[in-house]
Parts: C-alpha cells; sequence; structure tokens
C-alpha cells in the first residue's frame, strides 16, 4: 500500500525532522499521532496534516494543486525549552524539506522515493496558553506552542 499524498507530507516531515533531532538534540519524541502523546515523556512533538486547499488550476478543469496546513504541536518540559524547541524548528523547517512518496507494508515502511520538496510559504507561531495555574495542568499541556505551515509541494493533481 502507498500513502497518498497528506500521509506522505506528515511522514516526511517527521522523517525530516526526527533526522535533524538525532543530529542535534537528545530524547525529543515525534509522533504523528496527537492521542499518543500523553503516553511518551517530555518533550514530545506531534505532527499533523490540517486544513487544506485544493485551488483550480484552469477553468473547465478539475486540476488542483494542494496548499496544506502542517500543524506542529510541541509539548516542552518548560517555558526555555518551548521557545527553543519551536525557534529550532521553524530554523529547520522554513526553508523547505525533501518530500518522499512511501509505500507501507505490515505497518511497516517498505521504501520512501524522493519525489519533490515542500515549500513552506507561510509560518504561524503561537504560544497555547490554557487559563488558571500552570501546575494544576497535566505536565504535557504546561508548556505548549503551536507552529502552523501552510506548504505546498507544487504537484498539479488529477
Amino acid at each position: 500500500m502507498a500513502y497518498r499524498v497528506s500521509r506522505n507530507l506528515e511522514a516526511s516531515i517527521i522523517d525530516f525532522l526526527q533526522d535533524n533531532f538525532d543530529d542535534d538534540w537528545t530524547g525529543i519524541n515525534v509522533e504523528k499521532t496527537y492521542s499518543k502523546i500523553y503516553d511518551l515523556s517530555l518533550p514530545s512533538i506531534c505532527i499533523r496534516c490540517g486544513v487544506t486547499d485544493h485551488e483550480k488550476i484552469e477553468l473547465g478543469d478539475n486540476n488542483t494543486v494542494r496548499t496544506p496546513q502542517i500543524l506542529i504541536d510541541i509539548f516542552a518540559e518548560n517555558d526555555g525549552q518551548r521557545l527553543d524547541l519551536k525557534d529550532y524548528i521553524v530554523e529547520k523547517i522554513k526553508n523547505g524539506c525533501p518530500y518522499y512518496e512511501y509505500t507501507i507494508a505490515n505497518g511497516q515502511v517498505q521504501s520512501k522515493i524522493e519525489n519533490g520538496r515542500i515549500r513552506v510559504m507561510t509560518i504561524d507561531d503561537s504560544p497555547i496558553n490554557f487559563d488558571g495555574d500552570r501546575n494544576a495542568l497535566d505536565p504535557h499541556d504546561r508548556y505548549r506552542h503551536l507552529l502552523t505551515f501552510t506548504v505546498s509541494t507544487g504537484k498539479v493533481e488529477a
């Protein structure tokens, strides 16, 4: 089975960030399933595909160009780590990253083939602040941050 575009985008960005974290940090969890974050130790990063626009290329044609939002949730141990992680991620991803197409069998990646580049169009950088005492929150929710990247592969989809 091959992933479709949204899952390829998520997996490409997860692989890109995981490779960078492995080089520059220790103990960073990168996950694509939001519900699993709360079972992981901090710091943890969750990457998911959000709202996606499909704009028509020309009148009378069904071909489109996809412009998805990539949501990167940061769950940090403290405020300083939250700021360092969000700046690190923005620095690494703002110039884009390789886009891979993945083939999966029995839940495992069988192959990934580079097929273009993910280009970052916009970046929204938002701290998540819950009302009330931070110490009363789940540790995962005390120091959260959301990065929203609007991206494009520039590929025309039939």
